[in-house]
């Protein structure tokens, strides 16, 4: 017998500079069972329909590099639109020391000569505007090298044309500050395989097959090739260099372009091209644009190719790889330590910014970056001589909806964890196992509330206390009004003391 559907047009979540169309991640919907209903992309300002049984709820939740996404729960029939939105980060940080002190840094641009020097370029192709944003020129490959306070100098190597974010590391502004781009579809195919991600990665890549329109982008091109060999998969990885590589042939993925011709030589056993394409990476003297490319040339040169032959016609690239191999670090696009693009050190000197730089500031909480661009009017004395404009900018931590005043939430027991899918399952159990009247996810939190009114203390706390037990998480936040309290005890009877106490305190702070 056939099951009534109706569908439900999930939207992507808010991604500050995305494009319209833009793959900026993906989501799947799960049923009462957890049974995976489908998997969707997420574009931005864009809405994909899936069909869920007519009043099943269902959970939707998604995954993006940009953000934790905020799941939601819908039902068929009634839900018309599931908007997601940024998840808000829950706790607080165990190093607080480390957060106070805020770094200081500067950012620089190089650019690849008709010669093949790296040169450091003007500064001022880099300002946009905003302040944790950085352009690159037309006009052939770049480098964005960031260092300064107690970093090490380290160079990403960019494509042309495209605007990146400096990016903290959470909470900790005195390390490493790492170079993103600001929305692309590739970075986040590619993300999705540095991550492991396998079926988020299957789903943005479909886009790419599905939709013309997207092709063309140096990395979103990439990135699905890079996607077809880390699968085997020799028939897509020789259809995307017969209807697409030739696009990059020449500038800065071209080095990309011979690593996927060096993967599918040898896979095809066609020595005599593997070997003339080892000797050509090996003249070009440069690493792939992909940290993919990288790992993949590393890993197929890693085994012989023809005993016969001597010397081994890798081996040439093997040395010259061998220094950004220890100097990289993780990252989609490569990158690794180094004082200048061509000299990658596993610990190059710290030293003072060069000329033509610009300087930045992380604040000590790191989640504010203030770069200060040249001056666009009036020409600098010399190359470390410019006027220079400050500009703060709050760096989005989670774009969610907030409860203003805990008396809204009154008459709610309020249940934190840092996982949403635990929060899901909870749910399912108050619910089916009939000790709560209503539970639903708070929006823009970690968070399932449950109503109060019909509420059985008991069998609640018996719950609560399985899951510690069980290892599922290691503590709760628990609220009630005005009132909060921390369950980490997988006694029952112990928890069902504690929310006893919680609602008491939450009925007297409530107005």
């Amino acid at each position: 017998m056939s099951v009534a559907t109706a569908h439900v047009d999930i939207v992507a979540p808010a991604v500050l500079g995305a494009t319209p169309g833009t793959v900026v991640g993906a989501a799947e919907v799960l049923d009462r069972g957890n049974r995976r209903l489908g998997r969707v992309p997420l574009r931005a300002e864009m809405s994909t329909p899936v069909e869920i049984p007519h009043e099943e709820r269902c959970l939707v939740h998604g995954w993006s590099p940009y953000l934790s996404v905020q799941p939601v729960v819908v039902t068929g029939g009634r839900t018309r639109q599931a908007v997601l939105s940024a998840r808000r980060a829950n706790g607080e940080n165990p190093s607080g020391e480390e957060s106070r002190r805020a770094s200081n840094g500067w950012v620089r641009l190089w650019g690849r000569e008709p010669d093949g020097r790296w040169t450091v370029q003007d500064p001022a192709g880099m300002a946009t505007g905003g302040a944790t944003t950085v352009a690159t020129p037309l006009g052939g490959p770049a480098v964005l090298q960031v260092g300064g306070g107690r970093r090490r100098p380290v160079c990403t190597l960019v494509p042309e044309g495209s605007l990146f974010t400096l990016q903290p590391t959470e909470r900790r502004p005195q390390d490493r500050v790492e170079v993103r781009p600001v929305a692309d579809s590739g970075f986040t195919l590619l993300e999705a395989l540095r991550l492991g991600e396998w079926g988020w990665a299957a789903v943005v890549e479909q886009v790419w097959w599905d939709d013309p329109n997207v092709r063309g982008t140096s990395l979103f091109d990439l990135a699905v090739a890079y996607h077809a060999c880390r699968r085997g998969d020799l028939e897509q990885a020789g259809r995307w260099r017969a209807e697409t590589g030739h696009r990059h042939e020449t500038g800065p993925a071209s080095i990309d372009v011979l690593a996927v011709d060096a993967w599918l030589a040898r896979r095809h056993g066609e020595w005599r091209d593997l070997a003339g394409v080892l000797a050509r990476l090996a003249d070009e003297g440069e690493a792939p644009l992909a940290a993919e490319g990288l790992d993949l040339l590393a890993a197929e040169l890693a085994r012989p190719t023809l005993k016969s032959q001597t010397p081994e016609p890798g081996e040439a690239l093997r040395r010259l790889l061998a220094p950004y191999l220890r100097a990289s670090l993780p990252s989609s696009l490569t990158s690794f330590t180094a004082a200048h693009p061509e000299e990658p050190k596993a610990r190059p000197p710290r030293g003072a910014p060069p000329g033509r730089s610009l300087p930045f500031r992380v604040e000590g909480d790191a989640s504010t970056l203030r770069i200060q661009w040249r001056g666009l009017s009036g020409a600098p004395a010399d190359d470390g001589e410019y006027a220079l404009v400050g500009e703060k900018v709050l760096l989005p931590r989670g774009l969610g909806l907030m409860v203003s005043a805990p008396e809204e939430l009154r008459e709610w027991l309020i249940i934190e964890d840092e996982d949403p899918m635990v929060l899901w399952r909870l749910s399912h159990r108050l619910l089916d196992d009939g000790v709560a009247a209503g539970v639903s996810l708070v929006p823009g939190r970690d968070a399932v509330a449950v109503a109060l009114p019909g509420l059985r203390v008991g069998p609640v706390a018996v719950l609560l206390a399985g899951l510690l037990r069980e290892g599922r998480v290691r503590r709760l936040g628990l609220s009630v009004g005005g009132a909060r309290r921390v369950l980490d005890v997988a006694d029952a009877a112990e928890a069902e003391r504690i929310l006893a106490v919680l609602l008491r305190e939450g009925h007297r702070s409530s107005p």
